[in-house]
């Protein structure tokens, strides 16, 4: 079968990584896999390093002056813009599309995505939240089915493997990462550090990002700068996550999170606001915890419930990876994409 896979961000997003690992996959197994996507974007450099064939997403191929290469799928990872142009050059070779939305979008782009859902076999939100705000938008049912974000599990399993003999070390470790500055959210992880550190004696805490001087400055004036480690962003977060305790999410808005399936993967346990996103990853006290988005008091009764019971987030560890292993690793997803897309060319 012969797959094109598209996508239109810069950046190490989730719709370009998992672009990335369904390609990779795809192309172990024996499918015929080419990638189109932002000259010089993170997408098209690790297709390069792994040897997956990879061409510029030039505008004439985004404006509809040119077609993409005859294939069976045309696999759209995120949203655009030029997507109904592309669908309109394309769709006339009697190509079947797909659509994968990983956003929560605006009600705009949320109008746009029902005014092209007829050009789609399937769109495939990520995740139970975004199919409903697609159904509330008026794309019928029929045309979605529920599609988790993939992981390459291979690196997060051995930082699993460590997890057990990592939790007996002292102190305590609770840690973040993020790949946007907030500030919002990084000074409010602040607040629940400071609460924390106030009611546990042997707790530290990190945080993993792009580097932010005020949120350094803001930790000094709070007293806990030496409880806190601030690192720049890692290439060894697998190593990074084998070192926590536990994993937390401080967002307030609607998000789905790469580095919250990382975590659970790496047998860390988690806890996530009640927000749509986050929590459609979370069974609240069997992988993971549940919190009230914004209550320092809510995360910190969290903390020490996990720090307090080391079985319980054993059990809670396993069942995250489980959770993980079972519903998003890229060998399961790999397969269920194939099905999906022998669907409509049988």
């Amino acid at each position: 079968m012969k797959i094109n896979i598209i996508n239109f961000d810069n950046d190490n997003c989730i719709a370009a990584y998992n672009a990335e690992v369904l390609s990779l996959f795809l192309k172990k197994s024996g499918e015929d896999v080419s990638v189109f996507c932002e000259s010089g974007s993170y997408l098209f450099a690790q297709a390069e390093k792994l040897k997956i064939p990879v061409y510029p997403l030039s505008l004439a191929l985004k404006i509809g002056l040119k077609s993409l290469p005859a294939a069976d799928i045309n696999d759209y990872f995120g949203y655009s813009f030029f997507i109904k142009t592309m669908l309109l050059k394309n769709n006339k070779h009697n190509r079947k599309s797909f659509l994968r939305i990983y956003d929560f979008y605006p009600q705009k782009i949320l109008s746009s995505v029902k005014e092209i859902s007829k050009y789609f076999y399937r769109i495939l939100p990520a995740c139970e939240s975004l199919k409903d705000e697609l159904i509330s938008a008026g794309i019928t049912r029929d045309k979605t089915f529920v599609f988790y974000p993939i992981l390459n599990m291979t690196r997060w399993e051995s930082a699993k493997l460590i997890k057990t003999a990592m939790f007996l070390k002292r102190p305590f470790k609770i840690g973040m990462s993020y790949r946007e500055i907030n500030e919002e959210n990084l000074l409010f992880f602040l607040r629940i550090a400071k609460k924390t550190i106030e009611e546990v004696s042997n707790a530290d805490f990190i945080m993993v990002g792009p580097r932010y001087e005020k949120i350094r400055e803001k930790a000094r004036e709070m007293g806990i700068s030496h409880r806190l480690d601030m690192l720049d962003w890692r290439t060894d977060m697998p190593e990074v996550m084998a070192m926590l305790h536990v994993f937390i999410k401080t967002e307030i808005n609607p998000k789905i999170s790469r580095s919250l399936m990382e975590a659970m993967a790496s047998g860390v346990v988690c806890a996530v606001p009640r927000i749509k996103g986050l929590s459609d990853f979370i069974i609240h006290d069997f992988n993971g915890v549940l919190t009230e988005p914004g209550n320092v008091t809510d995360y910190v009764m969290a903390i020490k419930k996990f720090l307090g019971n080391p079985p319980l987030c054993q059990t809670m560890s396993l069942a995250a990876f489980n959770h993980i292993n079972d519903n998003m690793s890229a060998q399961v997803l790999s397969k269920l994409s194939k099905v999906l897309y022998e669907e409509p060319v049988q």
